[in-house]
């Protein structure tokens, strides 16, 4: 790091030698392309783009008094689409020996080359006494201006559903606003100038993290300050500086007010769509619900940052404001009335509009609160709903089980007829057999017996010879019921034995 006066109580130099080397890693590009203009009372505005650390170190000082110096670094901006975009596109074209060199040149604090690795952090702002080009003491003064930039939607990329609502939950990323095919944008512009109040010489950086992407809002405070330098050369003389922070503010407002008017529209969107939903009659995919209430928690965190930036944007205006005025007191030879006046005016009217704008960004949070309130309104009518639809499905499955009951019975009834029927005929089949074999050895053997071979029998012919179909019957028909006894008491083991192994395998 170059050698700078610091404030060790407030500067951990370590900490900043290791982000300034992250910082170079990072966020810095091997090429230099630094916009240089300067001018001069009664002379011609000079610009020059500034290529390599060499051209920073061999830049003439000059010692005019009222004379003006202001530095622009960009990142690679991406003026056409046949542009060849570079692999270090996003970085600042500078270099870390050409930032060495132009923080050397400048003396700046190593507190705002500390924040200046930190961009992407919530950072404050800061002044300091300098030692100026004069016998006096100048004036420095740093801050980074929050910028919320509204650029159009790319076309959409498959992506999980989890990362894309991750990403939208952060606000220090974008915020994607469907419904008017926008995305509002996070950068920030670091600023540092040192005033010379006894010579009425300013010098003035400006480091934009804006995208490549968006070359118009990048270049547009850098143009329009070249264009008040251009015709309005004498406001400028006498002012320190202060138009150059009131382009700046002036075109940081109104991104802010376009931007928090997108979400406007976005809010209304959603709020007409929850509208026409409550009084639809059919009920509501719980994915579009999910989805809105995840577009509108993420607008939620947004808006909380956001408050937190415009007040920052605020505080920023009234530090601003105060310097110009403590200035003007301090030296009232060499500052210009007119010139105050326009630059209190001026830092009066843009404290106004980021007044607006912090009202503007509380009263979306209100409408947030109310597009909430819609949203679970119908999320209470869908769950209403389907609870009435399952009341039905439930009562038409209670309808159902009844007629099944109704025709179980039914069957019941007839399976018991047809029981019944079945044990009479039973019970007829077994008197039948029964009978059967009460009458059929008798039967038999009466019908042998009076077969012609046993008719010729003068034996058997006397009818004394009787008990032999007695002798012959009795025992016969009593072994027929001993067998039928014994068949039916075996059958009904072996059923018993069935059952028993059933029981057991089950």
């Amino acid at each position: 790091m170059y050698d700078a006066n610091g404030a060790p109580e407030l500067e951990y130099s370590n900490a900043i030698a290791q982000s300034f080397e992250g910082f170079q890693r990072s966020q810095l590009s091997d090429i230099t392309l630094v916009r240089h203009t300067s001018y001069q009372p009664n002379s011609p505005v000079t610009s020059i783009t500034l290529a390599s650390e060499g051209d920073i170190r061999n830049l003439k000082r000059t010692s005019a008094e009222g004379a003006h110096e202001l530095f622009f670094i960009h990142k690679h901006l991406i003026l056409s689409p046949q542009d060849q975009v570079p692999r270090d596109a996003n970085r600042l074209r500078i270099s870390g020996g050409s930032l060495e060199a132009l923080a050397a040149r400048l003396k700046i604090p190593l507190g705002f080359i500390f924040a200046l690795s930190r961009h992407y952090l919530p950072n404050g702002r800061g002044s300091r006494r300098a030692p100026g080009n004069s016998s006096s003491t100048g004036l420095d003064l740093w801050y980074f201006l929050p910028v919320r930039v509204q650029v159009e939607a790319p076309t959409p990329v498959a992506s999980p559903p989890e990362a894309s609502s991750q990403n939208q939950m952060n606000p220090f990323h974008k915020l994607h606003l469907p419904s008017v095919k926008l995305d509002i944008r996070r950068s920030c512009v670091a600023i540092f100038t040192n005033i010379d109040p006894v010579s009425n010489r300013v010098t003035f950086v400006a480091f934009d993290f804006m995208h490549g992407r968006w070359p118009k809002v990048a270049l547009e405070p850098r143009r329009r300050i070249e264009e008040v330098i251009g015709e309005q050369r004498s406001t400028a003389s006498g002012g320190f500086g202060h138009f150059m922070h009131l382009v700046y503010l002036s075109s940081a407002t109104r991104w802010w007010t376009n931007s928090l008017n997108s979400i406007n529209e976005q809010l209304i969107a959603y709020e007409h769509k929850l509208q026409t939903e409550l009084s639809a009659q059919h009920t509501t995919p719980e994915a579009v619900l999910t989805d809105i209430n995840r577009a509108l928690h993420a607008i939620a965190a947004h808006l909380h940052r956001y408050l937190s930036e415009l007040q920052s944007l605020q505080g920023i205006v009234v530090d601003l404001a105060t310097h110009f005025e403590s200035l003007h007191e301090s030296e009232p030879g060499n500052s210009d009335v007119n010139s105050f006046e326009n630059a209190a005016r001026g830092f009066s009217q843009i404290l106004s509009q980021v007044e607006a704008l912090h009202d503007f960004a509380e009263e979306l949070e209100k409408k947030i609160t109310n597009n909430l309130a819609l949203l679970f309104n119908r999320i209470q009518i869908n769950s209403d709903r389907l609870l009435v639809a399952n009341g039905q499905a439930m009562q038409a499955i209670l309808s159902a089980m009844h007629e099944d009951t109704n025709l179980a019975r039914k069957m019941a009834k007839a399976s018991h007829s047809l029981a019944q029927e079945m044990k009479r005929d039973s019970v007829a089949m077994r008197t039948i057999a029964i009978v059967t074999m009460f009458f059929l050895p008798g039967a038999t053997f009466a019908a042998l017996l009076s077969m012609p071979f046993f008719n010729n029998n003068k034996w058997l012919e006397d009818a004394s010879r009787f008990w032999v179909w007695v002798v012959m019957t009795v025992p016969s028909t009593g072994a027929c019921f001993l067998f039928y006894h014994k068949w039916i008491s075996k059958s009904r083991q072996a059923i018993a034995a069935d059952d028993i192994l059933l029981e057991a395998q089950v």
